[in-house]
């Protein structure tokens, strides 16, 4: 498999973290993302010796949500950030991926500086371990978890907050002015997270294994990689799909197609 292609542990069902790390290491990826939940119950010592020993690298630590609407909000929302940069620290993660919070009450524009203040703390913290700190775009069902929907708007709130941006293609690929919002993120992408989408799907989780779908990622891959990214492609594929074909034999096929199409665009 494509030495810039990680797997993300979520594409897997549930299971022991030595159990995945097992399965992408026998796929044959050379990196992987777990979630903080998952290391957290296999432990952050055992999950470095883990990775050690598997000679697995870790493109990126799931965070998740980082609350930012009330006081109280952003005084958890730090204490569990700063544990999970340690964490990354000590598992050898090379990012770390979150959504920013719900907005509460708050306008866009003002939820925007609110997160950016809240969240400067953690980003001096993570620059100054090396770690890059990356927001990504959801759908608008996760409004709850979240004001950056469109790829453009998360370029926006992570200049603001001075942090990188993870770019979901499964969460914009759709967005009227993708190609220029890649342009953007690119140069301020810490991971590029793939999977693809079938057209009637309405139900999330909803992930396909890319080439199967709607998204353009012979159009998008190319343009990502144009636009100056050199880092992992995580394969985030979530739902029954891969379930239903095989999550190895899935996971593999997406990583002969997004690696076919890194060195397509790098050749060009």
């Amino acid at each position: 498999m494509h030495a810039d292609i990680s797997i993300n542990a979520l594409s897997f069902a549930p299971a022991r973290l030595d159990k995945l790390a097992d399965q992408v290491a026998r796929i044959g990826a050379q990196a992987i993302s777990p979630d903080l939940e998952q290391v957290l119950a296999f432990g952050a010592t055992a999950t470095a010796l883990l990775f050690r020993d598997t000679g697995l690298e870790t493109a990126a630590l799931t965070h998740r949500a980082f609350a930012f609407a009330t006081r109280n909000d952003v005084a958890a929302a730090h204490e569990r950030l700063d544990r999970t940069i340690d964490i990354a620290i000590e598992i050898g993660a090379r990012s770390i991926v979150l959504t920013t919070g719900g907005r509460g009450s708050c306008g866009w524009a003002d939820a925007t500086d609110r997160f950016a203040e809240a969240i400067a703390p953690c980003a001096a913290k993570s620059l100054t371990a090396g770690i890059a700190l990356g927001v990504e775009p959801t759908s608008h069902l996760y409004a709850d978890v979240s004001i950056a929907h469109r790829l453009s708007d998360t370029v926006q709130i992570a200049r603001k907050a001075d942090i990188a941006v993870v770019i979901d293609l499964f969460a914009c690929w759709f967005d009227a002015d993708i190609e220029a919002a890649i342009a953007e993120a690119a140069p301020l992408a810490s991971l590029v997270q793939v999977s693809d989408y079938i057209y009637g799907d309405r139900g999330l989780p909803c992930r396909a294994v890319p080439g199967d779908g709607a998204v353009p990622l012979a159009r998008l891959i190319p343009a990502i990689v144009d636009a100056g990214y050199g880092g992992y492609f995580d394969l985030e594929i979530i739902g029954p799909r891969l379930r239903a074909e095989g999550e190895e034999m899935g996971l593999r096929r997406a990583g002969d197609l997004i690696g076919a199409l890194i060195e397509q665009a790098r050749a060009n």
